[in-house]
């Protein structure tokens, strides 16, 4: 039995809402006056509770995620007798099945998705928002709320948050640097014929963001929701680009084409041994074991300012369809699987790491090096821009770090043909 405070309007609005999108609304709950409320509106008390005869779909991912989502369903059941079938719907297909089967009642009461992936079915009405966000709010990272939030408004339950960190081969480095000067003084000392100290592709604005955003760049405003707003080449970008990528050019690669950088021969490197440094994410990390290397992965190094890079991050959600039968079920249901305990199942049956601040030094967690690596990385990060017009910014960024790169152009003037570029296609997208 859960207790929630909230106000009549914001009991209203949700009634409305539910309403207004085709979705059949339910009657308001219960109400008792909290004398704690805030000024020009009554607040009330009410308990979430599943509908009488309830029956929910879960749609989940599958492999080991399908996995958990059973023993979940399973529990959950258990424990509010309430019957949950679970169908394997991918988390990226998800938000465009709901927009077809949702208005028809074939769409699953509580899905998975991917934050970058939420936001269209957000906007047109398709997705209940949290019935919880002040107690999310205060028990999960920053990221992973920003990112499962839409204009102001959190919707989803965060479940697993994904960033890159820095990879070390622990038989070329005892440790991992503090800094990136650090970094780079050791890994000049370890480059040598096939041997490299570190590398990065130059042309890769998704990492490179993090040095960019460390220093004070952005993508679009502060909370990466404003296209108006386009920071690529104020002056922290223009830093960021010139302390690592011009840095990294100049000392540790100078004859090396921007073409000759790849992921796949950076990775291949470090599976062979001879690279130090590689900044990736989780998703390497099963085939450097596999490869026999021994490394480590720590956050990344503080920049010259003594700030943390921003790395980009990934946040995976459990989100209520708008059109569900049982709206208190299926969000008790999207918060139970994402609660402390249920979270950590999660961590130990797919390795998917959780949000939840308490969770981050729980001793399951803390034991593995590697996934603290990753979540200490993870508060730094922020969540990359999920809004339609983040796709007109890759190619353009790419073609002026590839011209600072091979050219040696001028950083400003590269970043603003860059910016430029992009807010055109803004312009042109919007007419």
């Amino acid at each position: 039995m859960f207790k929630k405070t909230k106000y009549v309007t914001a009991v209203l609005a949700l009634t409305l809402g539910l309403a207004a999108c085709g979705a059949p609304a339910e009657e308001a709950p219960e109400e008792t006056v909290d004398e704690g409320g805030g000024a020009g509106e009554e607040a009330v008390d009410f308990e979430i509770v599943p509908e009488e005869g309830a029956e929910l779909l879960l749609w989940s991912d599958g492999d080991e995620q399908l996995i958990w989502a059973e023993q979940m369903a399973e529990k959950f059941e258990s424990e509010y007798g309430v019957p949950v079938q679970v169908e394997e719907v991918n988390q990226e297909d998800a938000p465009e099945r709901l927009a077809t089967d949702g208005p028809q009642g074939l769409a699953g009461d509580v899905f998975a998705s991917t934050h970058d992936r939420i936001g269209r079915a957000i906007s047109a009405g398709l997705v209940l928002e949290n019935f919880w966000p002040e107690e999310y709010e205060e028990e999960f990272m920053e990221a992973a709320i920003t990112a499962t939030s839409f204009d102001g408004e959190l919707y989803g339950y965060p479940s697993g948050i994904e960033t890159y960190a820095l990879y070390y081969n622990t038989d070329l480095v005892e440790e991992a640097p503090e800094t990136m000067d650090e970094l780079f003084e050791v890994a000049k000392e370890l480059t040598e014929g096939n041997q490299y100290g570190f590398m990065m592709e130059p042309e890769n604005l998704y990492f490179m963001y993090a040095f960019l955003g460390g220093y004070g760049g952005y993508v679009f405003g502060e909370d990466g929701s404003n296209p108006e707003d386009v920071g690529l080449n104020n002056e922290g970008a223009v830093q960021g680009t010139e302390e690592v990528l011009v840095r990294m050019r100049d000392e540790l690669l100078p004859g090396f084409a921007n073409e000759d950088i790849t992921y796949d021969v950076r990775t291949a490197l470090f599976e062979g041994g001879d690279l130090a440094f590689d900044i990736n994410g989780p998703w390497a990390v099963r085939g450097y074991e596999q490869a026999g290397v021994n490394f480590n992965v720590a956050p990344l190094p503080l920049l010259g300012n003594g700030e943390n890079p921003t790395s980009f991050s990934g946040t995976r959600g459990f989100y209520v369809n708008a059109y569900t039968e049982y709206p208190d079920a299926a969000s008790l249901l999207a918060q139970f699987i994402t609660n402390e305990e249920n979270l950590l199942e999660a961590y130990e049956i797919t390795g998917a790491l959780p949000p939840r601040l308490a969770l981050t030094d729980h001793e399951t967690i803390q034991d593995n090096e590697i996934s603290v690596g990753f979540l200490e990385q993870a508060t730094h990060a922020v969540p990359m821009p999920n809004i339609p017009e983040m796709p007109l910014v890759w190619d353009p960024m790419a073609a002026a770090f590839t011209e600072i790169w091979n050219q040696k152009a001028d950083v400003q003037e590269s970043l603003d043909r860059a910016v430029r570029t992009i807010e055109q296609a803004i312009q042109e997208q919007q007419q």
